[in-house]
């Protein structure tokens, strides 16, 4: 509450200060997380074949974690591809940075599902088929894995 003569709070000190209320704050020192701050520029990013008998197929950059193991967070470009149905033992989050794909769940037609260019997000529980395809020359994804990173056909008798 203002109380007449008292100073008028900075817009800032009224935003950190409700910040601090949803958060919690006890007012108490402030303690940095373990996990370090990863920075990875564009350029820096290491792509290397998802599939080293197919080099020229999906490819990764991974930025943080250990796909192997999870949880991680990659870059992955793939060429213009029709895809597959296939399914994840982990659940990820992926936003599509350049190109324009079809994201596909098992039984839905490609002609149903819109085209999802840049700014683009799924969000892709695991076990769960689906199809993914990139529609344009090259497309370019950021994905976050919860879990290790890994791909079964979801049909490999087909």
């Amino acid at each position: 509450m203002f109380v007449p003569g008292s100073r008028v709070p900075s817009a800032r000190a009224v935003v950190l200060g409700m910040a601090c209320f949803a958060a919690g704050c006890t007012g108490g020192p402030v303690t940095a997380p373990q996990d370090p701050m990863v920075v990875v520029r564009r350029e820096d990013a290491k792509f290397v074949p998802l599939d080293p008998a197919n080099p020229e197929e999906a490819q990764a950059a991974v930025l943080w974690g250990d796909p192997a193991r999870g949880p991680s967070s990659m870059l992955m470009r793939m060429k213009k591809t029709a895809g597959g149905l296939h399914y994840h033992t982990s659940t990820y989050d992926l936003v599509v940075l350049e190109g324009q794909m079809k994201h596909l769940a098992e039984g839905e037609q490609a002609a149903e599902a819109p085209p999802l260019g840049p700014g683009s997000y799924w969000h892709q529980p695991g076990l769960q088929p689906h199809d993914d395809s990139c529609l344009t020359d090259e497309c370019l994804m950021f994905i976050k894995w919860e879990g290790k990173r890994d791909a079964m056909l979801a049909n490999p008798q087909k």
